[in-house]
């Protein structure tokens, strides 16, 4: 018995050091878990596949080949949990799903001891969910658009161009919606995103984009979104893509040694914690293939012009009833939605008894792209003859995207009563019949012409002639009496200045006479008033004297210039006054020089 215990005790004591002995290599391989979400895409989105290990330490994994599929590793994180006293620590790497083509995918040997993890990929635009990873650098929500996201600078930011239709036509306005994702904290928008290439116009871009917060694998974001309307101006199959301006900030550090940014998951923390540098970067959304038909020529109508939408036109006049000569507008309302600026309209271009005009058009946008709205064409009318008239209804021609054809609208004709001008007496004057004699009085017009009669304009007398009536003969008179009277009056002032000058000649060559005719003249102008004579006989003498240097003479000389050319009229004593200077003057001697008497 004894010897059998000492067995026994010996045996159990051998597994128990085995199983000591075993129990680190057991340690040495922590348990790994593998997750596919989603197990369904389609074909241009991606799926998330988590390797979690309870080892904080773990190395990058061994990703398999799969054909069909890239798998590549775009993020780890690691977490540390507290239950009970005891510290579980895990880790996690985060690989991106692609899939090339449609069908059903198995990812094998992705954990030890693990099933095969099965990803189904339909044909874009099926019913597949949506994926959680999209482009390179970090984790993300799959898009609703067919290109997805695509996470740039570590999953800092994004950029989404959303389009609702893949194949278009030429000229035809298509919504589209642009996406910039910023994480919290990591990135921040420079500049408004625009169009990558110049195969399509980007119009009417909202300057304030709508801004939501949106939660990515449990990160903060702020998604702004863009609405425009983007245009394509040549026919052929095109990748469309927008690109953004960002500064971001980048960690240099590698993830596996910023344990605590991701333990505190504040982007705050982060940057205090965490060693990171800002970078100015342009991201770029994926590319859209887009399809642009070229628009057909069968069917197409002569008028023409470009449009392609839905549309609906409506016609209406200013009024229904005006006088012959009075301008009236047609109006042609189109409504709808589709490329506003190519719709176009020449109206009514030649119409019998009407005169036309050019129209004229204006856009009145019903939403912030202008892709709804009214625009209204506007053009004059005016009728020639009086009368009821038929105005012809308008017809606008566009092409629908739609029904694949072209469509033309119609709006109903427009009846206007002309009636007579006022302005045209004859049109208003009553017929008599023929050989009848018209009637005179009031009475005869009343009975001929019963009731009130329209007011007219009154109007001043006419005029037989355009000849000024300074040309005319009845008042050539008066001019030729004005000329007459100056020439005499030439004549007159040339005779006394001529005799005024033989005197002076006379006096220099010592004929005293010739002075006192002088002074006699002067009488003669004093006696009359005539203060440019009186003066004009009294300088003559003085300039032609020998004492014309004297300081009196100087002020008679400026009295003179004063009373010319202000027109006084001088008095009867200020004349005896100066007649008195002037026979001083000859008795000095002063311009005779001893010969006057």
């Amino acid at each position: 018995m004894s010897t059998r215990f000492i067995h026994r005790g010996t045996l159990l004591a051998l597994i128990a050091a085995s199983l000591v002995a075993a129990a680190p290599a057991f340690a040495a391989v922590p348990p790994v878990n593998a997750t596919l979400e989603p197990s369904q895409i389609a074909l241009g989105e991606s799926a998330q596949l988590t390797i979690t290990s309870s080892d904080r330490g773990m190395d990058p994994p061994q990703l398999p080949h799969v054909p069909g599929l890239e798998l590549r590793i775009v993020g780890q994180s690691q977490r540390i949990q507290i239950i009970n006293g005891r510290t579980l620590a895990s880790s996690s790497f985060i690989v991106r799903v692609t899939p090339q083509t449609v069908g059903i995918f198995t990812i094998p040997d992705v954990a030890p001891n693990g099933e095969p993890l099965v990803l189904r990929v339909t044909p874009p635009g099926g019913t597949a969910q949506s994926g959680k990873f999209s482009g390179s650098g970090a984790p993300g929500v799959g898009g609703s658009g067919a290109s997805g996201i695509r996470m740039v600078a570590d999953g800092a930011a994004f950029v989404r161009l959303v389009l609702p239709k893949r194949d278009i036509y030429v000229g035809e306005s298509v919504p589209v919606d642009i996406e910039v994702g910023l994480r919290d904290g990591f990135a921040r928008p420079n500049a408004l995103p625009t169009l990558v290439g110049g195969d399509f116009t980007l119009n009417n871009l909202s300057h304030q984009p709508e801004q939501a917060r949106r939660a990515i694998d449990g990160k903060p974001y702020t998604v702004l979104t863009w609405h425009s309307v983007v245009a394509a101006v040549k026919p052929g199959k095109f990748s469309l893509s927008v690109e953004s301006p960002l500064t971001v900030r980048i960690r240099t550090a590698p993830q596996r040694d910023s344990m605590i940014e991701d333990l505190l998951g504040d982007p705050f923390g982060q940057n205090i914690f965490g060693a990171s540098i800002t970078k100015d970067i342009t991201a770029t959304s994926p590319s859209s293939e887009l399809t642009v038909l070229e628009l057909p020529t069968e069917g197409r109508p002569p008028d023409f012009s470009g449009a392609v939408g839905s549309f609906k036109i409506a016609g209406d006049v200013s009024s229904n009833a005006a006088a012959a000569g009075d301008p009236l507008t047609l109006r042609m309302h189109v409504t709808g939605s589709g490329n506003f600026d190519r719709v176009d309209s020449a109206m009514l271009e030649h119409l019998d008894q009407w005169k036309t005009y050019p129209p004229k058009s204006s856009f009145k946008a019903s939403d912030a792209l202008g892709l709804k709205g009214e625009k209204i064409f506007e053009q004059p009318l005016i009728a020639s003859k009086p009368g009821t008239h038929t105005l012809p209804g308008l017809a606008f021609s566009y092409f629908d995207p739609g029904t694949h054809r072209y469509e033309t609208a119609h709006s109903a004709p427009l009846n206007v009563t002309i009636s007579p001008s006022l302005a045209d007496g004859s049109l208003n004057a009553p017929q008599l019949p023929a050989g009848a004699a018209p009637s005179a009085g009031p009475a005869a017009t009343a009975s001929s012409n019963p009731g009130l009669r329209p007011d007219h304009i009154a109007t001043e007398a006419g005029t037989g002639t355009l000849v000024p009536l300074y040309l005319q003969p009845r008042y050539l008179a008066i001019p030729s009496l004005l000329a007459l009277t100056f020439a005499g009056s030439w004549l007159g002032l040339r005779r006394r200045m001529s005799g005024s000058s033989n005197v002076l000649g006379g006096r220099k060559r010592g004929a005293s006479k010739d002075i006192n005719r002088v002074l006699n003249d002067m009488e003669t102008a004093a006696r009359t008033g005539d203060a440019a004579s009186f003066f004009t006989l009294a300088r003559a003498a003085l300039e032609a004297g020998r004492g014309g240097d004297s300081d009196d003479i100087r002020r008679f000389l400026a009295l003179a210039d004063e009373v010319n050319y202000a027109g006084l009229r001088p008095t009867h004593e200020e004349f005896q006054r100066w007649l008195q200077f002037m026979r001083d003057a000859f008795q000095r001697d002063e311009l005779s020089g001893g010969k006057l008497s």
